[in-house]
């Protein structure tokens, strides 16, 4: 009696949980105007999941952006890169709000972050407010539409993370498209394991789909397969009067009509989101740019957003086996692509793959020291999602670097999750050098700064891709050009001084404006290669010194002085 009222527990259980009964608050739009998105929750991303939506604002910035319940400014950020000018209100129901790529600030949040600058003397900041510093209410304006940070056109990002800090889908909490269209199915790959094959081959197989009405299938019927495969899907999704290619919410891949691969997009933890590219076909994305959606789970993946993992099927000749994927957006508008596998002889012979002493066995169980003359890389524990080979061998056909050699680590194709340590030693006549950094080199000679500091006669960083590493030597200034004043510009209705900074080799890496001596905010626009100068009350009636000091991440440093008129707008 007590096993079956256990059994009895469990399934009720199951069926609560299986039903997602969580009743999540509803919340108005934070901006007011209609909501027509260029990206959804869970988007794939470069590195990352999309961890909100983004709302497009009509090509324009200055659209006030509103609180969506009540609570507390808890977190203000102002950065060149990423979320730029960024608000994070912690609600009174648990969960948080994020508004991102703001143009501004307004009220109590645009004093705090100017008198926090001010006393840091930085325009960046990263600034933790106690509960009752900033209250919030909903529908107070915190702040106007913008286009700042890694920003790449005007819009909103608005996301919802959870008590966790774990980001959650927004369309749980009422934001509402209009969307009747059904997910888009682009391709359909096939990955035979070790002695398997795919239409007589035992290699990836990437077959084109055809639609009709949202029923997809493979043109050529029937696939031959031996052994064990996995699978892979290119998909997106699309919405009513919008023409961008989101994130699909879930896909599923049935075999006989039995569920054995689902993925959800609808709450990861930050610490996960790297791991996507773990879920895709990280080789296909470096080598087309296009993302198929893996069901082959790696070892040392621990990503949360599967359901069902099992994700491959076996097949002996004669055998048939019917596929079927379902996609569906949160929407519920849905796609299927349906195929057939058919059991194919086995092949006489298999690719073998031969590994000489120039590759490095990495597991993954434990860390891995890869030792060249010039060159020291320290491989961590599950760097990788599974086993791997390493490439690791040192070149002399790269020219105007500042190592005796060029080092090859690996293939820019297999995805790294934690930081290897590398360290190269310079050239003996550079070995005095203050000006060193470590750059990666791309397929086509192009240098790209991967930073560095000496420490025992090689400079050392951390890298997250594999490739080809070498150093430079940087003893250029950056360069600081004036857009819209000269010197003795006399200014009387102008609202901002804008400057253009540049450093081509190691980078910028501070960037400040004195006037009369005082230090004021200078905002830097990073992927636009701007510093800018709002004119308020520290530029003076009268004549005024402007000073603006660059530098670069090696410490060369550029400094210009510029005398600047201000005249009474007052006749």
């Amino acid at each position: 009696m007590r096993v079956r009222l256990l059994i009895g527990f469990i399934l009720i259980v199951n069926i609560l949980c299986a039903q997602n009964t969580y009743k999540y608050p509803e919340y108005p739009n934070p901006v007011k105007i209609p909501i027509y998105l260029s990206a959804t929750f869970g988007e794939l991303r470069s590195n990352a999941f999309h961890a909100g939506v983004d709302i497009k604002t009509n090509g324009k910035t200055g659209y006030r952006v509103y609180a969506v319940a009540d609570g507390y400014v808890s977190r203000i950020g102002v950065s060149p890169w990423g979320y730029g000018n960024v608000v994070y209100v912690t609600h009174n129901d648990g969960f948080m709000s994020v508004y991102a790529h703001l143009d501004s600030f307004k009220g109590a949040i645009g004093k705090y972050v100017r008198d926090k600058q001010f006393a840091n003397k930085s325009f960046a900041q990263n600034l933790f407010l106690e509960k009752d510093v900033i209250p919030v209410k909903a529908g107070d304006v915190l702040g106007l539409s913008g286009n700042s940070g890694g920003s790449g056109g005007p819009h909103l990002h608005y996301e919802i993370r959870n008590s966790k800090q774990h980001p959650v889908n927004p369309f749980f909490f009422g934001l509402k498209i209009n969307d009747g269209v059904k997910p888009v199915i682009n391709g359909l790959a096939l990955y035979p394991a070790e002695e398997s094959s795919v239409n007589g081959f035992d290699d990836v197989a990437f077959l084109e789909v055809f639609n009709n009405n949202g029923n997809y299938y493979v043109k050529n019927g029937d696939i031959k397969v031996n052994g064990t495969v996995h699978f892979g899907i290119s998909t997106y999704d699309l919405a009513n009067g919008s023409s961008n290619k989101n994130g699909v919410y879930s896909i599923e891949l049935f075999a006989d009509n039995k569920l054995i691969f689902n993925v959800l997009f609808d709450e990861y933890s930050y610490d996960e989101t790297r791991y996507i590219n773990s879920l895709i076909d990280y080789k296909t994305y470096i080598d087309e740019q296009i993302r198929y959606v893996r069901t082959e789970i790696d070892e040392y993946n621990i990503l949360g957003l599967y359901e069902e993992k099992a994700g491959s099927v076996t097949l002996k000749e004669g055998e048939r086996v019917e596929m079927k994927y379902v996609v569906k957006d949160y929407f519920n508008n849905t796609s299927t692509l349906i195929f057939s596998l058919v059991g194919d002889a086995p092949l006489t012979e298999y690719t073998e793959y031969q590994y000489n002493r120039s590759y490095y066995r990495v597991d993954g169980k434990s860390v891995v020291e890869v030792g060249l003359d010039g060159f020291h890389a320290i491989i961590p524990e599950k760097a990788f999602y599974r086993f791997e080979y390493i490439l690791a061998r040192q070149i002399d056909t790269i020219r105007d670097i500042a190592s005796d050699f060029a080092y090859i680590l690996g293939t820019n194709d297999i995805p790294v999750q934690k930081s290897i340590a590398i360290s190269i030693r310079p050239a003996e006549k550079y070995a005095s050098s203050s000006k060193l950094y470590v750059v990666s080199v791309d397929k086509d000679g192009k240098f790209a700064s991967q930073g560095g500091k000496m420490t025992d006669g090689m400079v050392c960083t951390n890298v997250r891709t594999l490739g080809t590493y070498a150093l430079a030597v940087d003893e250029v200034k950056p360069t600081v050009t004036p857009l819209n004043f000269q010197n003795n510009t006399k200014v009387i209705k102008c609202k901002q001084l804008k400057v253009n900074i540049k450093d081509k080799e190691s980078g910028i890496n501070t960037y400040d404006i004195y006037l009369n001596g005082k230090w004021v905010i200078g905002a830097y626009d990073a992927k636009n290669d701007l510093l800018f100068y709002d004119v308020d009350d520290n530029l003076k009636i009268g004549k005024n010194k402007m000073e603006i000091v660059v530098t670069d991440a090696v410490g060369n440093e550029t400094r210009k002085v510029y005398n600047i008129i201000r005249e009474s707008s007052k006749k």
